[in-house]
C-alpha cells in the first residue's frame, strides 16, 4: 500500500504490524483531521468483510490465517495503489479514496475476489463490500465509514450478493433498525410482538399437518415491522433469545388453549437463531415453556436455518444432537438458500429438510428447478430425512411436489400466515381439514418410501437408484385403494387396460366378490403378518398376469398402508401370443398356487405365485438348491427326499419316456401352517423351445381337483 503520496501519514503508531495498513484508529484519526475539502462529493469509502475467516482459522490455525491476511493485503495494495487502506479487525478492511466511479469500483472488487482465490486453500472465502459515495454534505466525516459498513452488513446474510451501495432506501432501513433498538424493550412490555401461524399441509392427503410459528412486530407508530429488520437487530444486540423464548411461550399457550377446547391440534415448528444456542441453554428454556403448559414434545418442532448451521460448526452440531436426544424433531430451514447445503447434510442429523422457496419462484419457466427439486427429495429420502417445500403458490407446483414424493407443503396456496385470533377455530381445526397428529407416524412411514428410486422397498443403504413402477395402496376393511402411483406404475395399469387410477379404485370398490381380488386382499394381509412385512404374488387383471412385490408400511386403526412394485409379466413373456391366448393362460395359471420354470442349465424361475408361498427363486435360483430349500419350507419331513428326487431335472425326460406319458405327476403333503398335512399335486411338463429343453412345474391342492377332471 502507498500510505504516502495522496495521503500523508505522520503518526506511525496507528500502523497494523501484520499487513502494514492503518488500524481503525489511524484511519478515523486521518478522516477526522482532514480538511473539510477532502471529504466532498467524489470521496469513496469501501468497507470489506471477509466471510468464513473464523472457519479458516479453525482449520488452518492462526499462522494459516495470518498467511491468508498477508496475501489478500498484498492484492488490495496492488489493486488499490493510490487509496488509503486500513485493517479494522481480524478480517475487516476499509478503503478510502476519491474519484472512483461505480463501474471502476465494481471492476476492482471483482479483480480482488479473483485474486483472493489463490489464498483460500479450497475453503471459499467470500468478500462482501459495502460502498458509500460521499455527497459532500456530511456533518461528520466518520459518518461515511458508518454508512459503508451499514451497506456491507446489509448483505452479510445474502449469499449471492457481494457488493452493496448505500442509498436512501438503505438509510431508511437503517433508521428503522435504530427505531427497533430504541423501542424493543417497550415492545416486549406492551406485547407488540405477535405470533402468526402458517399452515403445513400433507401432500398425499391435502390435510393440515402442522404450522410454522412466525414472529411479527405490530407497532402502533411504525405499523407492521418486518422480521427481516427486527430479528437482525436483536441478533446484533444479543437479545434474540429473549424474542424466541417469548414466541415459544406464546405457542405453548395457544396449544394449551386448543387442547383444552377440544380442537384438533397439530405440531408447531419454532425458529431458533444460532445465537439462541450461544446466549442461553435454549433446550432448558424450551423444556421450561413446554412443561409449564403441559405440551407433549411431539407438538413442538425445532427449526434451525441453514445459514446458522453454516456458521455454527461443531458447537451447533452438539446442540442439535441434544435436542434430538431429548425427543424433539429438528428441521433444517431454508435448505438450498446458498450455504454449504450438502456438507451440512453430511455432518448434521435432521428429521426434516425445509426446501427453500426460491426453487419454486422459477418453477413455471425453468425446468431445471424441477430436476433440482426432484434430486433434493430423492437425496433426502435416501438419507432417511423427510421433506417440506416452502413457497407453494400454484396447483401445478402442488401436483409436481406430490408426484416426486415431497411429503409436506407450505405456502400461500394454503393460506398466508395469520394470528391465532384470525382463525375460525371451530370451522378450521376439525378432522375434515386437519389430520390427527397422533397418526403422524403412519404418514411418516409412507413418506420414507422413495418414489423416485428403483428399489423403494429395500432398507436404506445410501444407494442411488432409478425409477421403477411404484404405488402406495391403502387397505380399508377389505377394499384396497391406490393413494399414489408414479408414471411408470400408471403405464403398467394402462397395459392392463385401465385408463386411470380412478378406474382401478372404482373397480376395487365394486368387485369385492371376485376371487382374483380376494387373493390380492389376502396377499396384503399376509404382508402385514409376515416377519419382514414383504410378500410377492402374481395376480390376474384384465387378462394380464401382474407380478406384485408388496411391503407393509404401517397401520392406523382400520387403515393399513402398503408400497407396491408391479410389472405386467404378460407383456414381456407372451408378447407374441394373441390376446385370447394371454387371457386363457392367465386363467389356467390361476388354477394353481404356483407355476415355476426350470431349464437344462440348472436354473429355476417363478412365473406365477399366490400369497401363501415365497418365490424361492428370489433367494436361490440354482434348481437343486432351490428344490431343497422349498422342501424344507413347505413339505413334511417324511416327503422331502422323495420330492428332491422327483424334481431332479436331469432325469425328468427319461422318466417321462418310461411312464409312456407327456408329463410327471406326484403327490406330497404340505407343512404349511394350518394345512395339517394337506395333500398337494405337483406336475412337471417338459417342452422344447428355442433350441432348448425347459420344464414347467405346476402345483395345486389335490382336494381341489374335481373327479370329472380325472375321468
Amino acid at each position: 500500500m502507498n500510505n504516502s503520496g495522496l495521503f500523508e501519514i505522520e503518526n506511525h503508531e496507528h500502523i497494523d504490524e501484520l499487513t502494514g495498513f492503518l488500524k481503525l484508529s489511524g484511519i478515523l484519526s486521518h478522516i477526522q483531521s482532514s480538511k473539510q475539502g477532502d471529504v466532498k462529493a467524489g470521496m469513496v469509502i469501501i468497507y470489506l468483510n471477509v466471510m468464513n475467516f473464523k472457519t479458516f482459522n479453525r482449520r488452518y490455525g492462526f499462522a494459516g490465517g495470518n498467511e491468508f491476511l498477508k496475501g489478500i493485503s498484498n492484492e488490495i495494495r496492488s489493486i488499490f495503489p493510490d487509496e488509503l487502506v486500513a485493517r479494522t479487525g481480524g478480517d475487516h478492511f476499509i478503503i478510502y479514496g476519491r474519484s472512483l466511479d461505480e463501474k471502476e469500483i465494481l471492476d476492482r472488487l471483482s479483480r480482488l475476489r479473483e485474486a483472493a482465490v489463490k489464498y483460500e486453500k479450497a475453503l471459499p472465502m467470500r468478500i462482501k463490500a459495502g460502498i458509500y459515495l460521499a455527497a459532500g454534505d456530511e456533518e461528520d466525516p466518520v459518518i461515511s465509514v458508518d454508512r459503508a459498513k451499514i451497506a456491507c452488513d446489509d448483505i452479510i446474510r445474502v449469499y449471492d450478493k457481494y457488493d452493496n451501495f448505500f442509498n436512501d432506501e438503505l438509510n431508511k432501513k437503517n433508521e428503522l433498525r435504530q427505531y427497533v433498538i430504541d423501542n424493543f424493550e417497550n415492545a416486549f412490555r406492551e406485547k407488540y410482538f405477535k405470533v402468526y401461524y402458517q399452515k403445513e399441509v400433507r401432500a398425499i392427503t391435502g390435510k393440515v399437518c402442522g404450522y410454522e410459528a412466525l414472529a411479527r412486530w405490530q407497532d402502533p407508530e411504525m405499523g407492521l415491522i418486518s422480521p427481516a429488520i427486527f430479528v437482525e437487530v436483536l441478533e446484533s444486540v444479543h437479545l434474540v433469545h429473549k424474542l424466541d423464548t417469548y414466541i415459544i411461550r406464546q405457542v405453548c399457550s395457544d396449544l394449551r388453549t386448543d387442547i383444552d377446547s377440544g380442537y384438533m391440534v397439530e405440531p408447531i415448528s419454532v425458529n431458533l437463531s444460532q445465537l439462541d444456542f450461544e446466549l442461553c441453554d435454549i433446550l432448558a428454556e424450551v423444556d421450561k415453556c413446554r412443561e409449564e403448559y403441559g405440551i407433549p414434545r411431539d407438538l413442538l418442532h425445532i427449526e434451525v436455518t441453514e445459514s446458522a448451521i453454516a456458521f455454527g460448526a461443531d458447537f451447533l452440531r452438539d446442540e442439535i444432537r441434544r435436542f434430538r436426544e431429548a425427543g424433539y424433531e429438528v428441521w433444517m430451514d431454508d435448505f438450498g438458500a446458498g450455504y454449504s447445503s450438502l456438507n451440512n447434510l453430511k455432518n448434521y442429523d435432521f428429521d426434516v429438510l425445509k426446501i427453500d422457496m426460491n426453487f419454486l419462484r422459477s418453477f413455471e419457466n425453468n425446468k431445471r428447478s424441477h430436476v433440482i427439486l426432484a434430486a433434493i427429495v430423492n437425496m433426502a429420502k435416501e438419507l432417511g430425512i423427510h421433506t417440506l417445500a416452502e413457497g407453494v403458490e400454484t396447483r401445478e407446483q402442488y401436483e409436481f411436489l406430490k408426484k416426486i414424493g415431497c411429503e409436506k407443503l407450505q405456502g400461500y396456496l394454503f393460506g398466508k400466515p395469520k394470528p391465532v385470533d384470525d382463525f375460525d377455530r371451530a370451522a378450521e381445526l376439525t378432522a375434515e381439514f386437519c389430520e390427527d397428529h397422533t397418526s403422524s407416524y403412519y404418514y411418516e412411514a409412507i413418506g420414507e418410501i422413495n418414489l423416485l428410486g428403483n428399489t423403494p422397498l429395500r432398507t436404506k443403504e445410501m444407494l442411488v437408484e432409478n425409477n421403477i413402477p411404484i404405488a402406495i395402496t391403502e387397505l380399508l376393511a377389505d377394499v384396497p385403494q391406490i393413494l399414489y402411483a408414479n408414471d411408470a406404475y400408471l403405464s403398467v395399469l394402462s397395459s392392463m387396460g385401465y385408463s386411470s387410477l380412478e378406474e382401478v379404485n372404482a373397480f376395487y370398490a365394486s368387485h369385492g366378490e371376485l376371487p382374483e381380488l380376494n387373493k390380492y386382499v389376502h396377499a396384503l394381509r399376509q404382508a402385514e403378518e409376515t416377519s419382514d412385512h414383504r410378500i410377492r404374488i402374481s395376480t390376474v387383471a384384465n387378462g394380464s398376469i401382474a407380478d406384485n412385490k408388496i411391503r407393509f408400511l404401517a397401520r392406523n386403526g382400520d387403515k393399513a398402508a402398503f408400497a407396491m412394485v408391479t410389472r405386467n409379466t404378460s407383456l414381456s413373456r407372451q408378447a407374441d401370443l394373441s390376446e385370447d391366448l394371454q387371457v386363457a393362460m392367465a386363467h389356467v395359471f390361476n388354477q394353481y398356487f404356483r407355476v415355476d420354470l426350470f431349464d437344462d442349465n440348472g436354473k429355476v424361475d417363478n412365473i406365477y405365485l399366490n400369497a401363501d408361498q415365497r418365490s424361492v427363486a428370489d433367494v436361490e435360483n440354482d434348481a437343486v438348491r432351490a428344490v431343497g430349500y422349498y422342501a424344507e419350507l413347505y413339505l413334511i419331513p417324511e416327503d422331502r427326499e422323495r420330492f428332491k428326487k422327483f424334481y431332479y431335472i436331469p432325469t425328468v425326460r427319461e422318466r417321462v419316456k418310461e411312464s409312456g406319458g407327456e408329463y410327471l405327476v406326484e403327490y406330497f403333503r404340505s407343512a404349511m401352517p394350518g394345512d395339517n398335512g394337506r395333500m398337494q399335486m405337483y406336475m412337471i411338463l417338459p417342452f422344447y423351445y428355442n433350441g432348448k429343453w425347459k420344464y414347467i412345474s405346476c402345483c395345486r391342492y389335490a382336494d381341489e381337483i374335481r373327479d370329472d377332471y380325472l375321468k
